[in-house]
């Protein structure tokens, strides 16, 4: 089935033109031929993910943009079942690890100010973190510290009903001694663990709550109206944002309450598509973080155990089909996630999905929309682009899909 919808897909060229979203707040004349081709694409987009979603393997969120300009921005399918809400382009999703640029940001924001060394040791803002004398700040943000990832460590060591907090993480590992995997910057290992201590120190830094700081430094600043970081009470305020549903292999089930979900940085923040977009092209107008600071974002790792690691500060850097990628994948109770930015074109993808099935599987698949997306937007590029998203879903973190076999019924309204 899925393959013959793909053939179907790709059978579609021209359609007649259609507009979709603003211009990204661009209010220069279009040059006919750019608004044209801009058109073309967004009917060629529109007609690939609507036919996804109609079939039942896509919903949620899809914008793209060319030098900023959105080329398309709809959002498709329920946000509450069970008060048959759909999804809107104003509703902020979770974004699970795509927070973790935003933690590196805020992170940077403090090193460009004299107030964090990368170079220090992270016992110098966690004392009673004395196991981990060896790690630094650098080491956090490039995953090559050797904690051990929380993730797998607390669903039986946590007891509580109520939300963990990145002080309770803190006090768990400071009494369970647990030592690192490997030696400080040897390796490359994907650890949630880091960006959570990240957040944590932004706080004893600057004496800020982490989602305060965030609000005040970053989101406010770029116009990221409809952006928090999750809170307890924020949370449960006005409940107005997407929830996570997934497939069961008979019914979709809301994900619900995971106490895990408030420890924050390497999750939690909530956002929309177009907010990711201004916060991702805020690093081409050296506003909030400077040329030097960005080459070091952008810069791949190098360990001294395995050479140089995709991951630079907060974003992985690929190359597909030659050309340079900058991106960061999310999946976390039901969200898949991603921003993905091609700097030499200018281009600019933001996934948001909030559906999933067994095993995160057939329902929104992102390596299927990025590739048609590609096709769309790099139409004279002939090879086919390698995307590999296996190690994807352990880096950010698993989910107990509930069992079940069954091809998931169709999402459309």
């Amino acid at each position: 089935m899925l393959r013959g919808l793909i053939f179907f897909l790709l059978l579609v060229v021209f359609l007649p033109s259609v507009s979709f979203g603003n211009k990204g707040g661009n209010d220069k004349p279009v040059p006919e031929k750019v608004e044209a081709q801009r058109r073309m694409e967004a009917a060629r987009i529109d007609s690939f993910i609507k036919a996804l979603h109609k079939s039942g393997y896509f919903n949620g969120t899809l914008l793209v943009a060319r030098k900023g300009t959105i080329v398309y921005h709809q959002s498709m399918g329920w946000a509450d079942m069970a008060n048959n809400d759909s999804v809107n382009n104003e509703l902020p999703y979770q974004m699970a690890s795509v927070t973790k640029p935003i933690t590196s940001a805020a992170i940077m924001l403090l090193v460009q100010r004299g107030e964090i060394s990368l170079d220090d040791k992270i016992t110098k803002y966690f004392p009673e973190l004395m196991i981990y004398h060896k790690v630094k700040v650098s080491h956090l943000l490039n995953h090559t510290s050797g904690i051990p990832d929380y993730i797998y460590r607390l669903p039986a060591a946590w007891k509580k009903k109520e939300y963990m907090t990145n002080d309770d993480l803190i006090q768990f590992y400071a009494t369970k001694k647990l030592k690192t995997t490997f030696a400080p910057g040897y390796r490359y290992e994907y650890c949630n663990t880091n960006y959570a201590l990240l957040a944590s120190l932004v706080e004893r830094v600057t004496e800020q709550k982490f989602h305060v700081f965030v609000r005040n430094e970053i989101f406010d600043p770029l116009g990221m109206c409809n952006s928090y970081i999750f809170t307890p009470d924020r949370d449960s305020m006005d409940g107005k944002k997407v929830k996570g549903y997934r497939w069961t292999g008979r019914a979709w089930l809301e994900y619900g309450i995971d106490y895990r979900n408030g420890i924050v940085g390497d999750k939690g923040m909530y956002a929309t598509a177009d907010d990711m977009l201004r916060f991702s092209k805020a690093f081409d107008e050296d506003y909030l973080w400077c040329n030097e600071t960005c080459e070091s974002i952008f810069k791949p790792t190098y360990t001294y155990g395995k050479g140089e690691s995709e991951y630079g500060l907060g974003w992985r850097i690929r190359e597909w089909d030659s050309s340079r990628v900058l991106l960061h994948y999310g999946f976390w109770n039901s969200f898949r996630t991603g921003l993905i930015e091609f700097p030499e074109s200018d281009v600019t993808f933001v996934i948001l999905n909030n559906f999933t099935g067994p095993s995160g599987g057939k329902v929104n698949n992102r390596d299927m929309v990025i590739r048609e997306l590609m096709k769309i937007m790099f139409p004279v590029e002939s090879k086919e682009p390698i995307l590999v998203e296996i190690s994807d879903k352990l880096d950010e973190g698993t989910e107990s899909e509930g069992g079940g076999e069954g091809i998931p019924p169709t999402l459309a309204e």
